[in-house]
């Protein structure tokens, strides 16, 4: 049995690493957005997504109104549609590519409605009279929006309304939120205006630890983990920004290091999710009881933003697993298989309701992330290049093509073909995965461990490497309110027990796991079966487990036949 705390061996050497390493590179690099053109289950993820925002999703009725006709009370509850998070996935999702052309004029068409729809104070609010407490939330992700529409498609107008939404925010003393750091960092990065970045390094006290920070906010602070893993975030695109000096930068990086050293512990659960707490859901819960409001989508999403940030100081192959475990469960898991809906939490002991509008943090948070995915899974060496995440997937850059063709995570074969200047290819072998080969240009298959295996060679013609990271069916024993139960996980899918919308919930907790019973890997129902015991009125039965991401499931530890 493999334990819950040996499948990340995060330590704290990995952020060690980000504080040594000065500059901008750093040691990984993510290529320019549409260099990488993604398939597979990556690519259909970020295909329905912008399905539902283009076909499916009312714009003017479900965002723009609120901001075109104020009001004292918006209609929107809280004050705050998400409408900043929606454009700036619709960029993103631009950028890369997905959708075509279509996309491009989408986000031109609604990033100039936006500009629009500004005051001459600057402001661009729900609100008629006095800013509502989220107006500068909503504006931070709008610049962001803004501020990277002007940076890979040089759109003026879009930097203009940035800057106005900006000065208003400094007119009218706004408080600091999340998002706000990373708005005006990129402002800054896109005008040079020193303004923006004394005013964030001012009134968001950028620099300050996470204590300070705590004490500054109005509302949860960062017992919130969206919040601390935002923060965190920022503060590693701050020591960029400003080329901070070594002892600066681990000041700087302490934040996201205790956040991966939570991630160590209880605090991570089985599917990659961080929150729990049945009062709010969004907070630090380390208890694993997976039930109600668990596993807040704005938390995952911003775990993976972090991990890939967090990568470029420090080459970490625990940092690429800590991604993949939560993209193919948590994530995942928060949207349908359609696309249509959302989730904003996803227990991982008990069937997940799906959220009741396309409003609001998480669904759009979810979209935001979904078009990030391109530049997690071929990553710029200064002398070659590394594979962090496996799928159908093409790279067209400056010195390196490669081409990538899998199944994965259905299936660990991969084949994969690179030309490139570079001389050193670094594979990504996940930590869960025994017996690992590599075999290169039709070569005999060469064992390769956990971590970077490395491939040096001549790469300016085409060279074949065929990878086989082999996913054997394995038990992960749960702890705390887990203890004593196990997890079902083949690669790095979750398995979960989904036994149909006519099934009474508690019926889940007849069913124990016979573990003296293999368990098998239906390739064709894509399924895991198990022999199941049930406790109540002794009976046993093959049960399928299909992957936590399905649109059911309803739990995931299951007590073992005794």
């Amino acid at each position: 049995m493999q334990g819950q705390g040996a499948y990340i061996l995060m330590l704290a050497t990995i952020l060690a690493g980000m504080a040594a390493c000065g500059g901008t590179g750093g040691r990984l690099e993510s290529f320019a957005p549409g260099s990488v053109k993604v398939g597979g289950e990556i690519g259909r993820r970020m295909e329905v997504t912008l399905e539902k925002m283009l076909r499916h999703t009312d714009i003017e009725n479900t965002f723009t109104r609120h901001f075109r006709v104020r009001k004292a009370c918006p209609d929107e509850p809280g004050g705050f549609a998400g409408y900043g998070m929606f454009l700036d996935a619709l960029v993103k999702a631009a950028a890369h590519g997905v959708g075509g052309e279509e996309t491009v004029r989408a986000k031109t068409r609604l990033l100039r409605e936006l500009g629009g729809l500004q005051t001459p104070d600057g402001r661009i609010s729900m609100f008629s009279g006095e800013p509502g407490f989220w107006d500068n939330h909503e504006a931070a992700y709008m610049i962001q929006a803004l501020c990277r529409d002007h940076r890979w498609f040089g759109t003026t107008n879009s930097l203009a309304t940035a800057r106005k939404l900006a000065d208003s925010l400094i007119a009218l003393k706004s408080c600091t939120t999340i998002g706000m750091e990373s708005a005006f960092l990129l402002l800054y990065q896109e005008t040079g205006e020193r303004k923006y970045l004394e005013w964030m390094e001012r009134e968001c006290a950028i620099a300050a630890d996470i204590d300070t920070f705590d004490r500054q906010l109005k509302v949860l602070g960062v017992r919130h983990v969206y919040t601390w893993l935002a923060r965190s975030l920022a503060q590693l695109e701050y020591a960029d920004a400003v080329n901070a000096p070594p002892a600066e930068r681990a000041k700087l990086a302490a934040a996201a290091e205790e956040a991966f050293r939570r991630t160590r512990g209880d605090y991570l659960s089985i599917t990659g999710s961080l929150t729990g707490t049945p009062a709010w859901g969004e907070v630090w819960d380390a208890t694993q009881t997976g039930t109600g409001k668990w596993g807040e989508t704005c938390a995952t999403a911003y775990l993976m933003r972090l991990s890939a940030k967090a990568m470029e100081k420090n080459a970490a192959s625990e940092l690429g697993d800590l991604i993949e475990r939560a993209l193919y469960n948590a994530f995942f898991s928060a949207q349908s298989s359609d696309g249509l809906k959302y989730r904003y939490w996803t227990p991982f002991n008990e069937r997940a309701p799906w959220y009741d509008r396309d409003t609001y943090c998480c669904p759009n948070n979810y979209k935001r992330e979904v078009f990030e995915l391109p530049g997690m899974v071929f990553l710029r060496r200064r002398d070659g290049l590394a594979v962090n995440l496996y799928s159908d997937a093409e790279l067209q850059a400056e010195g390196v093509r490669a081409t990538m063709r899998t199944a994965y995570p259905a299936d660990g074969k991969v084949a994969l073909e690179v030309c490139m200047q570079g001389r050193v290819l670094d594979l990504r072998i996940p930590g869960w995965c025994d017996g690992a080969t590599v075999a290169v240009d039709g070569g005999a298959p060469q064992s390769a461990t956990k971590g970077w295996y490395r491939v040096e060679r001549d790469f300016t013609s085409p060279v074949k490497i065929a990878i086989d990271l082999p996913m054997a069916i394995r038990l992960v024993p749960g702890t705390k309110a887990q203890q004593g139960r196990v997890a079902v996980m083949r690669g790095p899918c979750v398995y979960a027990l989904a036994l149909g919308e006519s099934s009474p919930e508690w019926l889940v907790d007849c069913w124990d796991l016979d573990d003296s019973q293999p368990l098998v890997w239906n390739a064709a129902k894509q399924t895991v079966d198990a022999t199941f015991r049930r406790n109540v009125q002794p009976q046993t039965r093959t049960l399928s487990l299909t992957r936590y991401c399905a649109d059911v499931h309803d739990r995931t530890y299951f007590d073992l036949v005794r």
